[in-house]
């Protein structure tokens, strides 16, 4: 694949990353997650607190592992399917 399609992918896939950081689809969720979470770790001991947080940190790093094994698994599969079709 040329490097300006890889390019434009990865500012593609940037630019829909963003927009669903900033969309106010989720942000009544993201608001009253947050404010749950505050609610809960309010009520836990300091050293709770810290193996919770220990919990979340390891969690969203696996979970962000997953997606970005799947998104390099969606590109790599674009790219196979482009070669195919040029290729023909």
């Amino acid at each position: 694949m040329t490097h300006w399609r890889n390019n434009f992918l990865i500012h593609r896939f940037d630019k829909l990353a963003d927009e669903a950081d900033t969309s106010i689809v989720f942000q009544p969720l993201a608001e009253q997650l947050s404010a749950l979470e505050l609610e809960f770790l309010q009520s836990l001991k300091t050293d709770q607190q810290m193996l919770f947080r220990e919990w979340q940190d390891n969690g969203l790093a696996l979970e962000y592992m997953r997606k970005e094994w799947i998104y390099i698994k969606g590109v790599q599969d674009g790219i196979k399917i482009l070669s195919r079709l040029y290729s023909e």
